[in-house]
């Protein structure tokens, strides 16, 4: 190997190592290893950033909008509504619903957003039917991942692939060449999470948040303002709770009257019914300390937390809270909502700390109290899951016959092959603002930047491993060392090396960095390129192993109490069983 070659190799080996130990997020990895290819001489400066005007990345913004589109029509919304009115009590029946409803959606619209929709609907079918959501959310996790194989669109990976055979010179996918391997591999998957899977599946229990509710009163105080109070008269600013017992004063009921949002300067007076928020032994302290009463020891009706008025709504955080998450104080769920936050929950655990200081992540459960009329706004909000299905009429709505038409206009234009899936995509959210169907300052809000940088970023990577040679070398001592099994062996070997590394980065950069190799080695072996990256592709979109694989798995992971083996348990063997699948159906259909 040449010096350049060791360089390249370096950048490669540490970029695996840090989107494996997922200190930093994988974008900013991205950009890590763009920096490292203009600074080490492995690609110029137009090179390091032509991957931003890939094909793919066009096409992958537009998806994003267009996907946007279904969902603001309420396209998804309407197919959740009616699986959860007509779900019947059979869980198998059910699941296959699950599976099936979501698979079809995650083929032409974001299979996350496909996930987010679908996961008040799984939950309230699991309860009615007096079974638990960890039943039925990750046969819907894995349902969308599987889906998105079917379309050309269905998944970047898809697309990453087809680009990729462009770059070569060879012929890209088309929208439904994916079609038959991904039908095969879907039916298969089906069928193995109703027999086997079913088996394997956990059962943990999501939080009972109405039974449960007491225990967040560890954190929530009533407290009565009797007269021998020394707190009568004193502003809030001058009684210093928060500095001397870290507790705060979240409303006051005085005389019937409710103040939701007290100020530093408000006077306390005898009567009044204060809502405070810190740990308990503080609370408890502080009543001793300004010669106060708890509420309910005084008999005063518990008007605060359980009020008409108010409403109590469990949540789910949605991918918008991201890898690090947000703190409630951050969140400012007070001031946007004018409710409280009563209690969070983690795999099915509640958090025993003060709820200011706890960041909120994604797939986290969340008990709110919240005004009866702001409830429409958690529901509009793209940072929350609200997990309540009211039985109710779905009827199509002119907008969501638009939003329709239109992907169906970028779907034949793509397959006909009458202009390029981005050219089709571009013109599909074009049409989608045109008539409305998106506002036009929710189309950027819509797209998943970070995703779109990770792939404009490692696609030099992938550049510069052709053109150094290095895809090369490591492609010659792969087929020296996996030759001798013949090219099914090959190709088993590629796709648990993308099924593998999809655990641990996203499923994009995954086929970025395999793509490559897996064209060297069809030159190498004179097998067809399709059937190699139709191999990438598939393994790509295989993250069943961890909670981490997949954003699908991460909002499923923390919302239904699951442990990570459990991922591990039911996600070997699909893993495996999709690989045999593709092993089997790939070399028919792209004869090798």
């Amino acid at each position: 190997m040449t010096p350049d070659q060791w360089v390249l190799l370096a950048i490669v080996v540490g970029a695996l190592v840090l989107f494996a130990s997922e200190r930093i997020r994988p974008d900013v990895v991205g950009l890590i290893v763009l920096l490292a290819l203009v600074l080490s001489g492995s690609v110029d400066p137009g090179e390091a950033f032509g991957g931003f005007s890939n094909p793919a990345v066009i096409t992958v913004a537009a998806m994003f909008v267009l996907s946007a589109g279904t969902v603001e029509a309420g396209v998804p919304e309407a197919l959740a509504q009616l699986i959860t009115r007509f779900g019947g009590s059979s869980l198998t029946v059910v699941t296959i619903s699950l599976i099936v409803v979501v698979g079809v959606m995650s083929a032409f619209m974001n299979n996350i957003a496909a996930t987010v929709i679908l996961i008040p609907a799984a939950i309230t079918i699991a309860r009615k039917n007096q079974a638990t959501p960890s039943r039925l959310l990750m046969p819907l996790s894995f349902g969308s991942l599987m889906g998105g194989l079917v379309t050309l669109v269905g998944t970047p990976p898809n697309l990453l692939a087809s680009e990729a055979l462009a770059a070569a010179g060879e012929r890209p996918f088309s929208m439904f060449d994916f079609a038959p391997t991904g039908a095969a591999v879907f039916v298969a998957g089906v069928l193995y999470m109703i027999t086997i899977g079913r088996r394997l599946m956990p059962e943990r229990k999501m939080p009972d948040v109405l039974s449960e509710l007491e225990q967040t009163r560890q954190f929530l105080g009533e407290v009565l303002v009797s007269t021998e109070s020394t707190a009568v008269g004193k502003t809030l600013l001058q009684l210093g709770w928060r500095a001397r017992f870290d507790v705060s004063v979240l409303e006051i009921t005085r005389s019937g009257r409710r103040n939701r949002f007290p100020s530093a300067s408000d006077e306390i007076y005898i009567g009044d019914v204060l809502l405070v928020d810190g740990e308990r032994d503080e609370i408890v302290r502080m009543v001793a300390a300004e010669g106060m009463e708890f509420a309910a020891e005084a008999g005063v009706r518990d008007t605060l937390v359980g009020s008409a008025d108010a409403a109590l709504v469990e949540l789910v955080a949605g991918p918008a809270f991201g890898d690090g998450g947000k703190s409630v104080a951050e969140l400012q769920f007070r001031l946007r909502f004018g409710g409280l936050m009563l209690g969070i929950w983690r795999q099915g655990r509640p958090v025993r700390r003060m709820l200011s200081r706890v960041r909120i992540r994604t797939g986290d459960v969340l008990l709110v109290r919240i005004p009866v009329e702001r409830a429409p706004e958690l529901t509009e909000s793209d940072e929350f899951i609200v997990l309540e299905q009211r039985s109710r009429a779905v009827r199509a709505q002119p907008r969501m016959v638009v939003a329709v038409v239109i992907l169906a206009v970028v779907i034949g234009i793509a397959a006909t092959g009458t202009a390029h899936i981005s050219v089709a995509g571009t013109l599909g959210v074009v049409l989608m603002l045109a008539f409305r169907v998106v506002p036009y300052e929710r189309m950027y809000a819509a797209v998943e930047w970070r995703i779109l940088v990770l792939i404009g970023t490692l696609m030099p990577l992938g550049l510069a491993m052709e053109t150094s040679g290095l895809a090369g070398v490591v492609a010659r001592e792969v087929v020296r060392f996996l030759e001798p099994g013949g090219q099914l062996t090959l190709l088993a070997g590629l796709f648990l090396l993308t099924a593998l590394m999809t655990q641990i980065m996203s499923n994009a950069a995954a086929v970025v960095l395999v793509a490559p190799l897996a064209l060297q080695i069809a030159a190498t072996t004179g097998m067809s390129p399709h059937a190699v990256m139709m191999i990438v592709a598939i393994s790509g979109s295989t993250a069943f192993l961890t909670p981490i694989g997949h954003q699908a798995n991460v909002l499923v992971y923390n919302t239904a109490g699951y442990r990570f083996f459990d991922f591990v348990r039911v996600g070997g063997p699909l893993t495996l069983l999709i690989m045999g699948v593709s092993l089997v159906v790939v070399p028919i259909v792209w004869p090798l």
